[in-house]
């Protein structure tokens, strides 16, 4: 069972071990008064003395925060992902407190990387994605949505304008969402909606199993030990996750990649397979106006 109350503080966590049983997490004033960048709907701000991370803000959801502690709960040597304090809502922003883990950004450290090293991190990604997908759901109770039932926050579709993504029973039901929104608009135009021609729907595989999804596996969101040998020590910005077709992650890893960039082209392939689909997929990246 997910933890489903707010505020939740975990006094088991290694927060309270090392900072002492009667010590408290800032609370939402004081994360407010530390942060010095630009006000926007998703924020973090760094406790270093206290190896504390707090991500908060109008975008920020429960979601993310129940995806990190499900993780380390169920896979807690398998995925590396920061661990979770607690979290908190206030003033219409929801705060995530989380472990601040020592590392530098893939994105960063790539330009120094050999070429056999690059090879070595996509290998450790490609085990640690084959691991989150052992994640299973109950066969008769399958969704797509986020961990906790809430629609999909995948930017393809959140937006002010485009209805929830979710959540869907069936992958079926999934693209058939995806194709109506290509038609959105066009429907005075056609007599009968349903003859709106969709050229790639019946590309898309509705008997795709539903894996569990980071979504946003761009070199920014990955951590890894500042000197060789390069290891992964965590996997970040899980706000966009949940279970998707299984296609997904290859498809938006390239979505956020330089087109004919090396990190596409050569070393996303190596921890993602390539789907048949994925021609159709950006069809509808392209018709969203992504």
């Amino acid at each position: 069972m997910l933890p489903s109350d707010s505020p939740v503080v975990f006094k088991e966590s290694t927060y309270f071990s090392e900072n002492g049983p009667n010590s408290s997490l800032p609370s939402p004033a004081i994360v407010r008064a530390t942060h010095t960048g630009h006000l926007s709907r998703s924020m973090t701000v760094r406790f270093e003395d206290l190896k504390l991370v707090v991500k908060y803000g109008r975008e920020i959801t429960i979601a993310e925060a129940l995806c990190l502690w499900a993780i380390r709960r169920f896979l807690p040597d398998q995925v590396p992902v920061p661990e979770v304090y607690g979290w908190c809502e206030d003033g219409g922003e929801f705060f995530i407190y989380m472990e601040f883990i020592q590392g530098e950004t893939l994105e960063n450290k790539w330009k120094w990387l050999s070429k056999p090293e690059r090879i070595d991190v996509c290998g450790q990604l490609r085990v640690m994605l084959s691991e989150l997908r052992s994640l299973k759901q109950d066969p008769e109770n399958q969704f797509l949505g986020h961990i906790n039932r809430e629609p999909l926050l995948d930017i393809m579709f959140t937006d002010d304008v485009k209805p929830p993504a979710g959540p869907f029973s069936s992958v079926k039901e999934f693209h058939d969402w995806l194709s109506f929104l290509t038609k959105r608009g066009k429907e005075k135009h056609w007599p009968d909606p349903s003859l709106i021609p969709d050229p790639a729907r019946d590309s898309l595989p509705d008997n795709s199993p539903i894996t569990f999804t980071h979504a946003d596996l761009h070199p920014s969101n990955i951590l890894v030990t500042s000197d060789a040998p390069y290891r992964i020590v965590a996997i970040i910005d899980w706000h966009q996750s949940g279970w998707y077709p299984d296609y997904w992650e290859y498809c938006k890893a390239t979505y956020t990649a330089e087109y004919n960039g090396e990190w596409n082209t050569q070393y996303i392939p190596r921890f993602a397979d390539i789907p048949e689909c994925y021609d159709a997929w950006s069809f509808y990246v392209q018709s969203f106006g992504c």
